[in-house]
């Protein structure tokens, strides 16, 4: 405890300099936290957006799926979709399973055709667990004054919601009857009249072009499904738990099916995932480098500076590596005030940004932007106090080294 005291006494006699590097490290763990609270807001937007976007939390599929792209409909779909989700439903573990059947083909409206994606769903069940109605535009209205609202839950209903773009190239609105043709499961060309009931802004400008739902018995009439399913999403009751959750439903499954975790689905987002970690770090080992030679800078200054005192507590008894570990001191208590003081600006600033509740530009590609909400997230600031610590701790070992070499006769001579 004697040199932790001693080491106290020198950092507070060289306060300007002591708040200088004090201040370089509250800026770099601000700028760690600050970026790993929004990193975090990105990922569980985009994980959100995924999972409320069709995928479910595990998806159901059938393995050739994933290796090639159907030259009809269904061809890699499940034969016993609808039996298999009913099975899905009865497992304690699972919230929901939401049969889906993926189609494509052409939507016309007189002489106007348009390619399109199209999705089949239960609207009942896909409403009360997916986004279908937040992504229900807004302001689209209907010759007499209908509003845009999602597919409604009579089975008999022939009824379509198109992306906003994909309404727009037809010149479409909702009110607006509409023909949707496709290729069956046998490879024949099929036709069945819609209305459009709303309008959806997916929030990716190439989806909204293409992209519009039906309900699944729309859709099963269309390609002459049957029972068979393209897919199925399944909402755990524990969300957590899909790594885990994901073997033992496919075992439910049977051998013809797969089940994959959304993150495995998710492309988009692990690609992102991996773009802001790469940022983070790079960003990171920036400001471990400024940190490094900041605080490598203060404690040489410090040592040039006391030579004689340093010679003089090697003349009363202190060995080399105790001088060493005198600077390892000095360098720790730099690094926990610095971190302190981040953390400090660190909450009032998130606070201060998240309460103006900014909104950030759409990012490219997507067709609408979103507020601001850096999240607080422990695991960061943890790693970013730990890792200020090991850099301040590596900047004291060279200053510590030449005050370990210190001969007395010539320390106590130093003018």
């Amino acid at each position: 405890m004697i040199l932790a005291h001693l080491a106290f006494r020198s950092v507070l006699r060289q306060r300007r300099r002591s708040l200088l590097t004090v201040a370089v490290l509250a800026t770099g763990f601000l700028a760690l936290a600050l970026a790993g609270g929004f990193a975090q807001q990105t990922f569980q937007g985009l994980a959100e957006g995924a999972i409320r976007g069709g995928l479910g939390h595990v998806q159901i599929l059938n393995p050739a799926a994933l290796s090639g792209d159907e030259a009809q409909s269904l061809e890699h779909g499940l034969p016993e979709g609808e039996v298999l989700a009913e099975r899905l439903r009865r497992d304690p573990a699972v919230a929901e399973a939401l049969p889906r059947i993926a189609f494509m083909g052409l939507l016309t409206e007189g002489a106007r055709s348009v390619a399109f994606l199209g999705t089949g769903v239960d609207p009942e069940r896909e409403a009360r667990h997916m986004a279908s109605l937040d992504q229900v535009a807004d302001g689209a209205q209907a010759p007499g004054g209908a509003g845009s609202r999602w597919l409604s839950a009579d089975p008999d209903a022939r009824e379509v919601v198109l992306g906003t773009g994909l309404a727009a190239s037809l010149k479409a609105s909702v009110g607006s009857l509409l023909t949707l043709m496709a290729t069956t499961r046998d490879g024949a060309l099929n036709a069945v009249d819609v209305e459009v009931v709303g309008l959806q802004d997916l929030g990716l400008k190439e989806l909204n072009d293409r992209s519009l739902a039906v309900s699944l018995a729309t859709a099963a009439q269309l390609v002459e499904a049957g029972p068979a399913r393209s897919q199925i999403s399944v909402v755990l009751k524990r969300p957590e738990a899909a790594a885990a959750e994901a073997p033992r439903l496919a075992a439910l499954a049977g051998k013809e099916a797969a089940a994959l975790p959304w993150f495995e689905r998710a492309s988009f987002y692990r690609q992102v995932k991996l773009l802001y970690l790469a940022i983070f770090g790079f960003m990171g080992l920036v400001l471990a480098l400024v940190v490094l030679l900041a605080t490598a800078n203060t404690l040489l200054m410090s040592v040039m500076e006391r030579v004689r005192e340093l010679g003089t507590l090697r003349a009363l008894g202190l060995r080399p590596g105790q001088l060493l570990a005198l600077l390892q001191w000095e360098g720790a208590l730099l690094g926990l005030a610095g971190s302190a003081a981040g953390l400090a600006l660190t909450l009032l600033l998130r606070a201060g940004l998240n309460a103006l509740h900014l909104q950030l530009p759409p990012p490219p590609g997507t067709s609408h932007g979103y507020e601001l909400n850096i999240h607080f997230v422990p695991m960061v600031y943890l790693v970013s106090f730990l890792g200020l610590q090991l850099v301040v701790q590596l900047s004291a070992l060279a200053p510590g080294l030449k005050a370990a070499r210190l001969r007395i006769t010539d320390a106590l001579r130093h003018v």
